[in-house]
């Protein structure tokens, strides 16, 4: 009995420990288009030192999970070609056996450009990403929700 009760209060801290630890922090920007125009929206995350994400483009057959954006349908816009890394870096992983592609505290994101279909268009969705840490090891596996205006001319 005292190993179970151990047990669960060593699973208990470790998941609350994740919890708490947050080495990443998103930044989304208002826009400003007409109905009928181009744009670009960007969703730039800001990493604490030696912490990385790994990018959208990152191989799924080579085992790192990729950053998936998934933005909520709307009638007041359209998603245009495909969601674009910006900084991102590349380098071979013994643990993974393979080249992966990551953005590292240096900063970066990702862009993806949309046509405005009615005014003040709001983009919401969510990320789902893995920000792991180059000194540890340690990954957390968290979402971060967004919501990007964008105002009418």
């Amino acid at each position: 009995m005292k190993h179970i009760i151990i047990s669960v209060f060593a699973l208990w801290f470790v998941e609350g420990h994740n919890q708490l630890l947050d080495p990443a922090d998103w930044e989304f920007s208002s826009v400003t288009a007409k109905v009928g125009e181009e744009q670009e929206i960007t969703l730039s995350v800001i990493l604490d030192d030696s912490w990385y994400i790994y990018s959208n483009d990152q191989d799924p057959d080579l085992g790192p999970k990729p950053t998936e954006v998934i933005f909520e349908a709307h009638p007041s816009y359209k998603l245009l070609d495909g969601l674009k890394t910006l900084k991102v870096k590349e380098k071979y992983d013994d643990i993974w056996m393979g080249n992966v592609r990551y953005i590292d505290e240096s900063g970066g994101g990702f862009v993806q450009k949309i046509r405005v279909l009615k005014e003040n268009a709001v983009i919401r969705g969510t990320i789902v990403y893995s920000v792991c840490s180059m000194v540890t090891g340690q990954c957390v596996f968290p979402e971060e929700d967004f919501e990007i205006k964008v105002i009418s001319q």
